[in-house]
């Protein structure tokens, strides 16, 4: 009954989104091989399957496929729901994996695209809940995870009031390998059981970069990253001021959607020679006061070049994102108010003196130029970003275990 009336009310939303998507590029961009896919290639078995919607899943997807690769001999395969995000697996992974765009959640299309393959699991990242996907993986056998599963403050109230849905489709899920105690308690609010779900810690705290750049690895710039539409007047002007604060400094930034640049660039060319990222990349002769980032997959190389940076999507309610980046490459990070949906990360920076949340632009100009203007506090700050994220090193390693258990058991069942 609940399968049925699902797939009705996909079916009669379907033309709908197909309107919306024309006014959407990064959903227009992809819309063909997610209602048409070609069938995965049937000569590889025992594939493990990852679904990451965007781009901060597919960080951790890309994480997930390198340190599994360790130990496992399965292949992998990820599906992402965007393409710039598919785009950006195919060139960190290449080889590692098969890159492809997760189809429509309508029966035929999943059913086309699985076509006779076997896979010997299916990891579903953060909370991509859907529910043919979910379903066609039970009636084959193959064992569902949610890894480093999520639900935001903002869906929990959703979710609790399609509770008697929600719950139907989670029945089908083997394991949730919550990122905290509280979404843990909010998976099992859900419908759940508790034995379903373990809290292994947060992924996003969980990055191999190499050796961390220091403060004498020359680094003269700083970063205003991931920034969204409505903190844009917020921001901009606090540019301006460190620009004639630190005319030495070159200021990169980096909006979250990429359809922001032409805007971004008209703004700050008012007040700023502006240069693209995607120019000084062909020819490093090209410069400016400010770049701009037009590019995919450079955010947190920009950090380590950075004295500090700024992640943006938190001076406006939109929920924030990972504030952890600039500490994978040693960089100071400063956020805004709005993080709830990195909360507790946000509250360890806070708390273990890794960084600061500022409370407007003001705020953020002042601290800031602190920032920027004394060695030994970004050095501070650095130090213990450098401890948050190796009080978390075990995430992955747990995490990894369970996954690893749960697909050595389904190829013995098999």
């Amino acid at each position: 009954m609940w399968r049925l009336t699902y797939n009705l009310l996909v079916l009669l939303a379907l033309p709908f989104f197909l309107l919306f998507s024309l006014t959407k590029k990064k959903i227009r961009a992809n819309l063909a091989e997610r209602l048409f896919p070609e069938p995965i290639d049937t000569g590889v078995e025992n594939r493990v399957w990852i679904h990451a919607a965007s781009l901060g899943e597919a960080v951790i997807a890309e994480n997930l496929v390198t340190y599994l690769h360790r130990t496992m001999a399965n292949p992998f395969l990820v599906t992402t729901n965007t393409h710039y995000a598919r785009d950006l697996l195919r060139k960190k992974l290449r080889d590692s994996a098969a890159i492809r765009s997760l189809p429509i959640d309508l029966r035929r299309s999943i059913e086309r695209f699985m076509g006779r393959s076997s896979f010997a699991a299916l990891l579903l990242v953060e909370t991509e809940i859907w529910p043919n996907l979910i379903w066609i993986a039970k009636e084959r056998h193959i064992p569902v995870m949610i890894v480093n599963g999520r639900i935001s403050d903002r869906t929990i109230g959703r979710y609790r009031l399609l509770s008697f849905f929600v719950g139907k489709v989670l029945s089908s899920v083997d394991l949730v390998l919550a990122q905290s105690e509280e979404h843990a308690r909010r998976f099992v609010s859900l419908g759940m059981a508790p034995s379903k779900v373990i809290d292994t810690g947060n992924l996003k705290y969980f990055r191999e970069m190499g050796e961390r750049p220091g403060e004498s690895d020359g680094k003269h710039a700083v970063t205003f990253g991931s920034l969204k539409e409505k903190e844009l007047p917020i921001v901009f002007p606090v540019i301006d001021e460190v620009r004639r604060r630190f005319p030495e400094l070159t200021v990169f930034v980096a909006p979250r959607e990429l359809s922001l640049v032409p805007a971004m660039e008209r703004g700050l060319s008012e007040h700023h020679r502006v240069t693209r990222y995607s120019a000084m990349k062909k020819d490093q002769s090209e410069g400016g006061d400010v770049v701009l980032v037009d590019t995919v997959g450079d955010l947190v190389s920009l950090y380590g070049r950075s004295m500090a940076a700024f992640v943006g999507g938190s001076l406006a309610p939109y929920g924030g994102q990972n504030v952890l980046e600039p500490h994978f490459v040693g960089t100071p990070v400063l956020f805004g108010p709005y993080v709830e949906n990195f909360r507790e990360p946000a509250e360890e920076i806070v708390a273990s003196g890794a960084g600061f949340q500022v409370r407007d632009g003001d705020d953020l100009l002042a601290i800031l130029t602190r920032v920027l203007g004394d060695p030994e506090i970004r050095m501070g700050l650095a130090k213990a970003g450098k401890s948050v994220l190796e009080k978390q090193r075990g995430a992955m390693e747990k995490a990894a275990s369970l996954i690893s258990e749960m697909v050595w058991k389904n190829s013995g069942s098999s």
